[in-house]
């Protein structure tokens, strides 16, 4: 079963036990899938790996989202509650240590830091922030 099939069996499961917040998350996904599909800028049908980078995406936003909010409102419950649901998709994240160390090994044989940056973020995909990579590199 894609990853697709499972978020419209999810969120058909949600719709029927009425859990609103579980069945938000899985509209929002849909949602994105959507989009995409609908704007031919993508190949058809959407891999695995593409939906999952729309769900990092969708969890970034909804993390930004909380700042804005009070940890007692209602908004801050139910953006928890959606990332929550979302994460059960995410790849099982790097460790810093594990980062650092394919970062000294691509910079072994790559002396720009800019192109060390790229490629290491290439190679950890989802499975780490990529914000926090370019203060790794030029750490290390």
């Amino acid at each position: 079963m894609s990853l697709k099939e499972l978020i419209n069996e999810k969120w058909k499961e949600a719709f029927k036990a009425r859990d609103t917040n579980k069945r938000t998350a899985y509209e929002l996904i849909k949602q994105r899938i959507m989009v995409a599909e609908k704007s031919g800028q993508v190949e058809l049908p959407l891999s695995d790996e593409y939906i999952t980078n729309l769900i990092v995406k969708e969890v970034k936003e909804r993390e930004d989202v909380l700042t804005f909010y009070n940890s007692n409102d209602e908004q801050y419950i139910a953006a928890k509650a959606v990332i929550a649901e979302l994460e059960q998709y995410l790849p099982k994240q790097m460790e810093e240590s594990e980062v650092i160390e394919i970062i000294k090994r691509i910079k072994a044989t790559e002396p720009n830091l800019g192109k060390v940056i790229g490629l290491t973020v290439k190679e950890v995909g989802n499975r780490y922030d990529k914000s926090l990579i370019a203060a790794l590199a030029k750490r290390v």
